[in-house]
């Protein structure tokens, strides 16, 4: 599939979406899903500018613009006392494109309009924590305090099953290069495994799903807390392009 013949219909696809999401009068029941949808669909573009056009500035301009309808979902639900299904903590994959994009201010708001406690039947244990232990980051990067809890609660739900997400999060907490360089191969590692399991099953090969086979924006988020912790990095890693990690020079234009 050639994803430079799909980025503008995807585009204009967006535009007609965003324009609901911004609407204050569009329903929020309907808000729910679409808010997870259109997330989608701009971290697919965000990646077709990436692999297409090596445009790393319009890259993070979607991005933000994932994590900017993440916030206006989350922030209605506030002021309309609205919950979701969507409504939860562990649905962390615009707080991923926030972090990945270097916009911590809005991974930030993010982070608070998100519930803080567990909504059973909505999320699973694991990914609550995983995200409790990313909000936390995100409000302060060198926070340790209140991580050893969350951590010790995301091991317990796994019942000796191996997460390298609590893996890199643990090796995160205590600032140990070694083991965070063995858990983030091993998490990059399981996403190559899931998508070639996923193809042989005959997943549909949509321009939004075929894109994201090549990029990891949560891979490329916890290299950015990494760093903010004090660990080094390397410039190449698998799913993790150089050119998804260079500094914006074009700032956001806003909405």
């Amino acid at each position: 599939m050639k994803l430079a013949e799909h980025g503008e219909a995807l585009a204009y696809d967006i535009a007609f979406w965003m324009a609901a999401a911004a609407d204050p009068g569009y329903p929020i029941v309907q808000l729910d899903q679409l808010s997870v949808e259109l997330s989608g669909k701009l971290r697919a573009l965000a990646i077709m500018v990436l692999l297409v056009k090596a445009d790393s500035d319009r890259f993070y301009h979607n991005l933000i613009r994932s994590g900017l309808v993440r916030e206006t979902y989350l922030r209605r639900c506030r002021d309309e006392v609205f919950s979701g299904h969507h409504r939860v903590s562990g649905r962390i994959a615009s707080l991923l494109d926030s972090i990945a994009a270097g916009e911590i201010p809005l991974a930030r708001r993010i982070a608070a309009l998100s519930p803080a406690e567990h909504r059973q039947g909505h999320e699973y244990e694991d990914d609550y924590c995983y995200a409790q232990v990313l909000h936390l980051w995100v409000a302060d990067p060198a926070r340790d305090e209140g991580i050893a809890p969350i951590l010790d609660y995301f091991e317990a739900f796994l019942e000796g099953r191996t997460d390298p997400r609590l893996d890199c999060c643990r090796a995160l907490w205590t600032r140990e290069q070694k083991p965070f360089d063995e858990a983030f191969d091993a998490l990059l590692a399981e996403r190559v495994a899931e998508t070639e399991a996923a193809i042989e099953r005959g997943q549909e090969e949509e321009p939004s799903v075929v894109s994201q086979r090549y990029v990891s924006i949560e891979g490329l988020a916890l290299l950015r807390l990494a760093e903010a912790r004090g660990l080094s990095t390397r410039r190449e890693y698998p799913l993790c392009p150089s050119l998804a990690r260079v500094p914006m020079v074009m700032p956001f234009p806003g909405e």
